[in-house]
């Protein structure tokens, strides 16, 4: 598990069962597949950033965060497109890091190690998740 800013957690998790942690995501705790982890710990800055300017577009902050990595302002579209998936997965926990601990003993979680990801592949999913903010 890495600390990617104050009060934001990423862990690479293998997920089972997509339905038993379907009810425990949205509010700050968010499951995202992405093939970049750096993609996913940026998105994570621009929804709390987001949150904190009011310049949301989403109610939760998992919502916002689907809605920064997809690049789009539709949720439906996000969660098609970068939403939890059976295997390998982000998991995104907004808040301190027992509770981010306590999530993945709670779900059942196997943590992954971190791949490495080309910031050439990264920055191009950067742009994609900041187009959200000038939407």
């Amino acid at each position: 598990m890495i600390q990617v800013t104050d009060g934001v957690f990423l862990s690479k998790v293998s997920v089972q069962n997509v339905e038993k942690v379907l009810p425990y995501l949205g509010e700050s705790v968010q499951l995202v597949n992405s093939g970049c982890w750096k993609v996913v710990a940026f998105a994570s800055i621009l929804a709390l950033r987001a949150f904190e300017r009011g310049t949301n577009h989403a109610k939760t902050l998992g919502g916002e965060l689907l809605l920064r990595l997809a690049g789009t302002l539709q949720i439906k579209e996000a969660i098609k497109d970068v939403g939890v998936r059976e295997g390998p997965n982000y998991l995104v926990v907004f808040g301190d890091e027992s509770r981010a601990w306590g999530i993945i003993e709670k779900l059942g979680l196997e943590e992954l190690p971190f791949d490495d990801c080309s910031d050439e592949i990264a920055k191009t999913f950067f742009e994609k998740s900041a187009l959200v903010e000038v939407l």
